[in-house]
């Protein structure tokens, strides 16, 4: 694995900036036109496609310094996507009962998201996406739909969550805020728009599935 910085990409982004998710979906198709699907991961993997126009300063100060400290497509670092930074339908307070964590180890279990809730999914369950990078405070957890104040140890660098004593048979959930890990994937081209106006274009940034 390679570096990760723990700074956040600006969010200060201009109209237009996009993102999408993607599946990796191995395709076969045969002579007489038949398909094979295989479904490497039951996760979604997001990219982004972001634009800044920014004043020269900023943009040196934010952008292309967090451009430099990760060496460009070398290091990792968190974003935040505007329409799915919460547990609770993407933008609502994260509340306790959000969603089933799976356990790691004895006592270990790791924040996650699910997508596409609302009617009934496939046989292999809903799609997830492992919450490696949480907002430090803004986890709450439950047990048996009790909520848990005590005995709770965070990573907000993995996203696990170590309770103690272990509970065995108890289900646990719980819900938080997040950022995406995420690291460049092209390089930064500045335009000069005015004496103090820059903008970068289109910077193209993709989801880190194991940071």
């Amino acid at each position: 694995m390679a570096a990760f910085l723990e700074d956040i990409l600006p969010v200060n982004v201009r109209m237009g900036a996009s993102y999408t998710d993607g599946y990796e979906v191995e395709i076969t198709t045969t002579a007489s036109g038949a398909e094979y699907r295989k479904l490497t991961h039951p996760f979604p993997v997001r990219s982004f496609h972001v634009n800044f126009t920014m004043l020269r300063d900023d943009l040196a100060s934010q952008v292309l310094a967090l451009y430099h400290r990760a060496y460009g497509m070398y290091a990792g670092f968190r974003v935040k996507c505007l329409d799915d930074y919460s547990t609770n339908s993407g933008t609502l307070v994260p509340t306790k009962d959000d969603w089933v964590l799976p356990k790691i180890s004895s006592g270990v279990y790791q924040l996650i998201k699910g997508y596409g809730s609302g009617s009934t999914p496939l046989s292999i369950g809903l799609p997830y996406r492992n919450l490696y990078k949480p907002i430090s405070g803004s986890v709450v957890l439950a047990k048996n739909g009790t909520l848990i104040s005590s005995g709770i140890s965070i990573d907000y660098t993995t996203g696990r969550v170590t309770l103690t004593p272990a509970p065995t048979t108890e289900t646990i959930t719980g819900g938080c805020y997040f950022h995406i890990p995420c690291r460049f994937n092209s390089k930064i081209e500045v335009s000069h728009m005015s004496d103090a106006l820059r903008d970068c274009g289109g910077i193209d940034i993709i989801e880190l599935v194991k940071p």
